[in-house]
């Protein structure tokens, strides 16, 4: 058997980057993961057969890592940061008046 080595790439003020993922979604994903085992002891133990545990935990946690990929390439290292602080930004400045132009020194 061969032996498998994953590389983490760290380069100087750069995000840390693993296998496609940026920054922060390499912990979401981590995240989804273990997620994804407590969902799928907990329907262990309430009494579900393990076919459909297996199937609802893994089904729900590649659709999470799907996400964090997804939103990983679409905004970068900086994440929701971007989505958040556009939804801040006005569409357009609406001035009534010149009057605030008007009164500006030279």
């Amino acid at each position: 058997m061969s032996k498998v080595t994953y590389t983490i790439h760290r380069r100087i003020n750069a995000p840390l980057q693993f296998n496609g993922l940026k920054a922060q979604y390499i912990y979401y994903a981590g995240g989804i993961i273990i997620g994804g085992l407590f969902l799928f002891a907990i329907l262990y133990i309430s009494g579900l057969s393990s076919w459909v545990c297996l199937l609802l935990s893994v089904g729900s946690a590649a659709l999470g890592i799907a996400t964090c990929y997804r939103l990983s390439n679409r905004y970068g290292e900086f994440g929701w940061q971007q989505k958040k602080i556009a939804r801040r930004l006005p569409k357009a400045l609406r001035v009534r008046s010149r009057q605030l132009f008007t009164q500006l020194k030279k």
